[in-house]
């Protein structure tokens, strides 16, 4: 962790004000910084796909929500933007099952003013790559205007 991350308090203000889908799936807010962000989930059975691995869904939630933070962090987190995905990338590398803890390792690779680029990794516990992926995105409204 650098100076500049996020303390605890303000990891779980950023975590708090995540979207919906990913408070549902379970996902915790692990770091925060200028340019990256990770993120963890324990794998349940409703994370699953019909071979009893992680869905690719989950893998590419995962991927986005991370990608779309490690392009918006401020040094206050009231001031945030939202990420709109403008395209992703993902290529899948191995399956993961339940009961393993998952890691999406986001950092941001190119900045503009309004689009940032940016890549992630998909880790186990044993930090084996599950899948990588890339997208582009578009900083949106400041997090504080949208409607609670």
């Amino acid at each position: 962790m650098s100076a500049t991350d996020y303390s605890s308090e303000q990891l779980l203000q950023v975590h708090a004000s995540v979207t919906g889908f990913f408070q549902d799936i379970g996902c915790e807010l692990l770091a925060y910084g200028p340019e990256h962000a990770t993120l963890a989930l324990d794998l349940l059975p409703r994370h699953l796909n019909n071979a009893s691995n992680m869905h690719g869904g989950v893998m590419a939630t995962l991927m986005d929500v991370a990608m779309g933070l490690c392009g918006t962090w401020e040094t206050d987190p009231v001031d945030r933007r939202v990420a709109l995905t403008l395209s992703m990338n993902i290529n899948f590398s191995r399956a993961a099952a339940a009961g393993s803890r998952i890691r999406a390792q986001a950092k941001c690779r190119s900045s503009g003013h309004k689009v940032f680029m940016a890549s992630c990794d998909l880790l186990d516990e044993q930090d084996r790559l599950i899948a990588f992926g890339e997208g582009v995105f578009k900083r949106g409204a400041l997090r504080r205007e949208l409607p609670t």
